[in-house]
C-alpha cells in the first residue's frame, strides 16, 4: 500500500467516523427535544377549574354564562385553548363552549379552525358532520369589527348540531370562539350574553 493510500483510506474512516458522530448526536440532540416537548406538553394540560380558568383569562376576560365553568386548558406551541362547559358532569345538553388563542405566524386561521373542529368533535362524539353555513353576522368584540358566522348540520344519529366561530383580537394574539350545541337546547339569548361579555 502506498502512502498515498494509506493516507485516503486514513480520511475515509475519519469522514465516516465524523459522520457517526454527527448522527449520534442527531438522535441525542432529537430524544432531548421529544422528551421537552413531552414535558411541556404535559405542563400545558389542566384540568382543574382554576389552572383551567386562569388560561381562558389569559386569552380574553369575559363573564361565564350561568351553570358554566372552564372544563380543561391545553397550552402546546403556538396554540392554546380552553373548553368550558356545564359544572354538572351529567349535563350533556349545554352547547360546549371552546376560546382558543394562536400565534399567526405558527399557525393560520383555517387550520385553527379546523383543529378546534376536531377537538369538538372528540370532546362531544360527533365527528364527521358535514356542516352547512346558515348565516353570517358583524359585531365589535375587544374594540374590533369582527363576523359571527353560525353553521348547521346533522350527526350520524340525525340530531342537528349548531356550530357558532368568532376570530377576534385576543390580548396575546388571533382568537377564536366556537361554541358548539344542539339546535333545539340553543339558548341563543345567554350566548350573546356570553359573547358581550368578552372583553
Amino acid at each position: 500500500m502506498t502512502i498515498n493510500e494509506g493516507n485516503k483510506n486514513r480520511r475515509i474512516w475519519i469522514g465516516l467516523g465524523a459522520a457517526a458522530l454527527f448522527c449520534l448526536c442527531a438522535v441525542v440532540v432529537a430524544g432531548y427535544l421529544f422528551m421537552q416537548m413531552g414535558r411541556q406538553f404535559q405542563e400545558g394540560v389542566k384540568t382543574d377549574p382554576e389552572g383551567a380558568s386562569e388560561a381562558a383569562h389569559a386569552i380574553a376576560d369575559y363573564e361565564l354564562p350561568p351553570g358554566y365553568q372552564e372544563r380543561m386548558a391545553m397550552s402546546f406551541l403556538v396554540y392554546s385553548f380552553v373548553m368550558i362547559g356545564p359544572d354538572s358532569p351529567g349535563t350533556t345538553t349545554g352547547p360546549l363552549i371552546m376560546l382558543a388563542q394562536f400565534d399567526p405566524m405558527g399557525t393560520s386561521q383555517e387550520q385553527m379552525e379546523q383543529q378546534i373542529r376536531r377537538s369538538f368533535e372528540q370532546q362531544s362524539g360527533r365527528r364527521g358532520m358535514n356542516m352547512q353555513l346558515v348565516k353570517v353576522e358583524k359585531m365589535t368584540l375587544r374594540g374590533e369589527e369582527v363576523e359571527v358566522t353560525t353553521y348547521e348540520g346533522t350527526d350520524e344519529s340525525g340530531v342537528v348540531i349548531r356550530q357558532l366561530i368568532i376570530s377576534f383580537p385576543g390580548k396575546d394574539g388571533t382568537a377564536m370562539l366556537m361554541i358548539m350545541g344542539l339546535a333545539e337546547a340553543w339558548d341563543q339569548d345567554a350566548i350573546d350574553d356570553f359573547i358581550k361579555s368578552i372583553r
